[in-house]
């Protein structure tokens, strides 16, 4: 049948309205504007309210290859960051008497790499947000690679001889500052990379690849360094071994991260956030007046704070003990590899009970049983098996729902850009980090004359390195710390699902306008549900 002119006309008009590649994301709100000034005809205009806040709804959405490259690059940089940071301090005696420093001295190395995340966090999250992702994963790849680079050049063989201690120190302690600095540029970006580049059903998978690579980071510098470095002379070796990751992430990232945010969202909680204005200081007041965020932002700072002390500490605080650094370097590996494996198993409960917030409880009662552990058997001779056994238990509950918490970090803050939730979140685990490692220096006691008989820090004729503590106080100050937090998480923490919400509105209330075969559609705001929170959601939405 032959069709007129005006039918003609209006189809015409309808597929240059809902076109999809005329709504680019980047510029969503000014063509939206344009589109409703638009001269369009009255039979199109009455699938439209003309005084609702008119936004795109995707129909179907694409996931795009590139983002296994950008998954990869950002894993890489995290192992390569992490691994190197922990490295020194997992053989502190040795890199103490190659440098010829003292052992407060070489502390500084981890103390300053960690604590410059304070500052630079900030930063970070500014330059995420508001310049993008490229520009901020190309500044952490770039300084990962030059900080890996100096502190290869300060014991680099031959090359090294020459330079005296002192100055090859600093180079060291500028290198770990570097990757100190780059930290914050690549740590903030795991729930953003998973919300705006992965569908809502790999969300959860990317975000336990990327936020675990940390630990897993923390696993190789901590587990293998001690069987690279078994003498003093050894450590231009453990440099030039975790330089070769960071100078393959620098290289990966320069290639390979070329945009902020793929052609099309892969979701539709990731399509409302492309044509949501940004405004930094408005998002930084929504999270410090968020109770959820507030408590998250001191329970999971808290927690990987206490990691990272314990990471940091477990050589000095074990030898003290009588116990080997080889030990010391199983049992720091085994609090990070177990929280490793079980990310995943946790992850695979969350996806079939979407009860976040109550395996999150749930693990973090179980980090009080082996925080309380750690802090009794570290102090005791002759317990290796316990030992072993608590950190792997305390890796398996503290780590393990670390991903889980990034995730219901986005949940209710949302939709405020992730980068901002997550590098707060590593703001606050750098000064707790800080602090609990700082601590050490106040309640640290001299070791007795029997426990000077079975420590193995140092010869008892060694001066001027590494010298034993009695850590029996600062063990019971940390645990109570961290026990503080973690009650006030289990009793008080208290949160909608709102990108949940989002996404399950869409799939189940949202329907395309009449008559419309494109990808794109526009229709009004559909109301918040407010009654939807993370329980009843599980029971009415079992799928992405």
């Amino acid at each position: 049948m032959k069709m007129g002119n005006k039918d003609l006309k209006l189809q015409q008009q309808e597929r240059q309205l809902l076109q999809p590649k005329k709504l680019k994301f980047n510029r969503m709100n000014t063509d939206i504007e344009k589109l409703k000034t638009k001269d369009i005809e009255p039979e199109i205009m009455e699938h439209l309210d003309p005084e609702a806040n008119l936004q795109p709804v995707i129909t179907e959405y694409a996931s795009h290859p590139q983002r296994w490259w950008l998954l990869i690059t950002v894993i890489l940089l995290n192992l390569a960051n992490y691994s190197h940071w922990v490295a020194f301090p997992s053989v502190t005696k040795m890199a103490a008497k190659y440098y010829d420093q003292a052992g407060e001295t070489m502390d500084l190395i981890p103390t300053i790499s960690y604590g410059l995340g304070v500052p630079c966090c900030l930063l970070a999250t500014y330059v995420v947000e508001n310049i993008g992702l490229k520009v901020g994963l190309h500044i952490g790849g770039l300084l990962t690679g030059l900080g890996g680079a100096l502190c290869c050049l300060s014991s680099f063989p031959y090359l090294a001889d020459d330079i005296p201690d002192n100055t090859k120190f600093i180079l060291a302690l500028i290198g770990q500052a570097m990757t100190g600095i780059a930290c914050p540029f690549i740590s903030c970006v795991p729930t953003k990379i998973s919300q705006h580049w992965f569908s809502d059903n790999q969300r959860t998978m990317a975000t336990i690849l990327i936020g675990m690579s940390n630990p897993m980071g923390l696993v190789l510098g901590q587990a293998i360094t001690p069987f690279i470095v078994r003498a003093p002379s050894d450590i231009p070796t453990m440099n030039i071994v975790w330089f070769i990751p960071a100078a393959l992430g620098t290289i990966l990232t320069l290639w390979k991260v070329t945009s902020d945010r793929p052609p099309s969202p892969p979701s539709p909680s990731a399509a409302m956030q492309t044509i949501q204005p940004k405004n930094y200081l408005h998002s930084i007041k929504e999270l410090v007046t968020n109770k959820a965020f507030i408590i998250m932002f001191f329970f999971i700072g808290g927690a990987m704070g206490y990691v990272s002390t314990i990471s940091t500490k477990i050589e000095q605080i074990l030898c003290s003990s009588g116990y080997s650094d080889q030990l010391s370097g199983v049992a720091g590996a085994l609090i990070l590899f177990s929280g490793f494996l079980s990310s995943f198993v946790f992850g695979i409960i969350a996806y079939k009970t979407k009860q976040l917030v109550l395996i999150c409880r749930i693990a973090s009662i179980i980090g009080i049983v082996a925080m309380i552990l750690i802090a009794y058997f570290f102090r005791v001779p002759d317990n290796s098996i316990p030992i072993l056994i608590s950190c792997s238990l305390l890796g398996a509950a503290a780590l393990g729902v670390y991903p889980l918490g990034l995730e219901l970090v986005v949940e209710c803050t949302y939709p405020i850009d992730q980068a901002t939730g997550t590098a707060f979140l590593f703001l606050s685990s750098a000064i707790q980090g800080v602090l609990l490692m700082q601590v050490e220096n106040l309640v640290g006691q001299p070791l007795s004359a029997e426990k000077m008989k079975i420590q193995s820090c140092v010869a008892m004729d060694d001066e001027g390195h590494q010298q034993p503590k009695d850590y029996g106080a600062y063990l019971n100050f940390i645990t109570c710390y961290m026990i503080f937090f973690v009650l006030l998480f289990v009793l008080f923490f208290r949160t909608k699902m709102n990108r949940t919400n989002a996404d399950w509105q869409h799939h189940h209330r949202v329907e395309p306008m009449p008559s419309v075969v494109t990808q794109t559609s526009l229709i009004a705001d559909t109301p918040d549900d407010s009654s939807m929170e993370s329980g009843s959601l599980a029971s009415q939405h079992r799928g992405p």
